[in-house]
């Protein structure tokens, strides 16, 4: 009899408080953000990356501490499209933000991250461009984007520092500069300040934010509609004015390019009424990021070689089956275009554009050399292979440097510096990075290890004349940790058949992978060695001689001895991890 009038009244004391909350949502947020949902969530790892998709493939645009408040207004595959304390916007992975309120005000005071405000102090000093124009990129290293560039006399500020790279704080936000490309005395900084004359910082411009006030506004090149666009910005989105030009505005994308808009496609964050009270909430961008436009580097990122030979051609395309345009002689400088595999594109004053091979030339001036020990002995190294199934491309010489992507087995390098146990490589598609020296067998130490001379020189039949020697001893005994006709496991079968060709190779399966030169899958050829991993063991733990289409041999087991199998089944197939030539 008692039960309605108490569900009664639990129900109007729920209706209520549902409506106190919903009241303070709507006081909690403004008109922009009532229309979409808002989440606010605190970054629970040490450093997080923020990238420009959901995807860890998708390139890096910044990164955030813990403790980082953000606001989160879409979701994707377990990613988070965010808002940051800069007003920028980036994909977060999902496992790494806190959406506990409680949770995340604690990080945010153990962390010490309470406040998204940096203050200029005398730990930030200033520094001037000093160099006709200083490229400012995404982080550390010559493989990270470019967000623009800066003209000489400049003034930042050094926020950071790892290596030769300067974190600085920019008319139009923050970036990495090249340490040689600054300068840190005052006096010599004004003076470049003032010499520029035509600089931001001698008209007395000043950085100011404004808001693009159209759709899909262009943002070009230069101050012309003649000018190549760099991107589309969307109305409302955050700009940096810090030049002019005419009717055209310099301005910085919050996070992004530097270029020039139309001025009355602008509007300034102090003028009357223009500027929105928020910054409007922008839908989550597609699946697909915006196309990316070159840009030309700086003068001073140029990349330099010198000939190391007497008489070195230069041909018409990357091979020595191509014409020969011209020589040159040893300690000419060129400047290198690009690469295709171990060739080089150079330039050569006054202008001709050819190719080189890259083991004829050096990346450090005449007297200097990349070297690694072999055999005892101090070898120069030019060009090399990737040595393993899945290498990582770092943007500097360590682990502690972010990705640039994978390299796989056989991918070909050409070797550009050295720092430690890292080479810094050139790759096909111009991108430079790191690699571990382990990591990589040189075109020098191959030869190195089978006495010097070509390796041309062995002779095309080689490989035929060993799978002939490894037929011989088809159906021969398999005995564990034999290397001779009374019987063979896989690697001293390998070995054996080498050694009666007169090459010396390694004896365990581990250790003959290192051996050689990589040959990827499509390129493989009667007499190449042939890899396979996780069969008893974990790593790579068999290893057989190819004959041809699909089929090697190999000592195979107790049972089976000396055998012939094929690559593509499924046994093998899904336990191939790669081959290595060795003549």
């Amino acid at each position: 009899m008692h039960q309605y009038p108490l569900n009664s009244a639990i129900i109007r004391l729920w209706g209520a408080a549902i409506a106190v909350l919903a009241v303070g949502v709507l006081l909690a947020i403004s008109p922009a953000q009532a229309e979409k949902k808002v989440w606010t969530a605190w970054v629970k790892a040490d450093v997080v990356n923020v990238r420009s998709g959901p995807g860890t493939d998708r390139k890096k645009i910044g990164s955030l501490t813990k403790g980082t408040k953000v606001f989160v207004t879409a979701f994707r595959n377990k990613w988070c499209w965010a808002k940051l304390p800069d007003n920028s916007w980036g994909w977060i992975s999902e496992p790494l933000l806190e959406f506990s309120y409680d949770k995340g005000r604690q990080l945010s005071e153990t962390s010490g991250n309470g406040s998204s405000t940096t203050a200029t102090t005398s730990t930030n000093p200033p520094a001037w461009i000093k160099v006709t124009a200083a490229n400012v990129r995404s982080g550390p290293g010559l493989g990270y984007d470019r967000y623009g560039s800066l003209s000489k006399g400049t003034k930042v500020y050094k926020r950071d520092q790892c290596g030769e790279w300067v974190k600085c704080k920019t008319p139009g936000g923050e970036g990495w500069i090249r340490q040689d490309l600054l300068e840190f005395d005052v006096k010599a900084g004004r003076q470049l300040a003032q010499e520029a004359g035509s600089g931001a910082a001698s008209r007395g411009l000043k950085s100011a934010k404004a808001y693009i006030n159209g759709d899909r506004v262009r943002l070009r090149r230069g101050p012309s509609t003649e000018s190549e666009v760099i991107a589309l910005l969307n109305k409302g989105q955050v700009v940096h004015v810090f030049g002019e030009k005419g009717d055209w505005k310099q301005v910085t994308v919050q996070g992004g390019n530097t270029g020039w808009v139309a001025g009355w496609l602008i509007k300034y964050e102090t003028d009357s009424g223009n500027a929105p009270n928020v910054d409007p909430l922008p839908d989550a961008p597609p699946d697909f990021p915006p196309p990316e436009y070159p840009s030309a580097s700086a003068d001073q990122e140029k990349l330099y070689a010198w000939i190391d030979g007497n008489k070195v051609n230069v041909r018409a395309g990357p091979g020595t089956d191509q014409p020969v345009r011209l020589q040159l002689s040893r300690g000419q400088k060129v400047e290198v275009l690009g690469a295709n595999g171990h060739w080089c594109q150079v330039k050569v004053p006054p202008g001709d554009v050819g190719w080189v091979a890259g083991w004829v030339i050096s990346f450090l001036p005449p007297g200097q050399e990349i070297t690694v020990e072999q055999n005892g002995e101090q070898i120069a190294v030019k060009v090399g292979w990737v040595a393993r199934p899945e290498v990582n491309l770092r943007a500097g010489p360590g682990t502690k440097y972010d990705e640039l992507g994978e390299l796989v087995l056989s991918t070909q390098v050409i070797i550009i510096g050295q720092q430690g146990d890292w080479y810094k490589v050139l790759l096909d598609n111009g991108k430079i990075g790191w690699v571990a020296k382990e990591l990589i067998d040189t075109r020098e130490e191959r030869i190195a290890r089978q006495g010097g001379g070509n390796s041309g020189s062995l002779g095309a039949d080689k490989g035929s004349q060993i799978v002939r020697t490894a037929l011989r001893y088809l159906g021969y005994p398999y005995v564990m940790g034999g290397n001779s006709p009374s019987g063979f496991d896989c690697s001293g079968f390998v070995q054996y058949v080498m050694a009666q060709n007169g090459i010396r190779v390694s004896r365990t399966s581990r250790t003959l992978f290192l051996d050689g030169r990589p040959v990827s899958r499509s390129e493989l050829r009667p007499g190449d060695v042939v890899f396979f991993r996780n069969t008893y063991r974990r790593g790579i733990s068999h290893v057989g001689i190819y004959i041809n289409d699909n089929k090697f041999i190999h000592a195979a087991d107790h049972r089976r001895d000396v055998t012939i199998s094929r690559i593509d089944d499924d046994h093998y197939a899904s336990r191939y991890v790669g081959a290595r030539r060795m003549y």
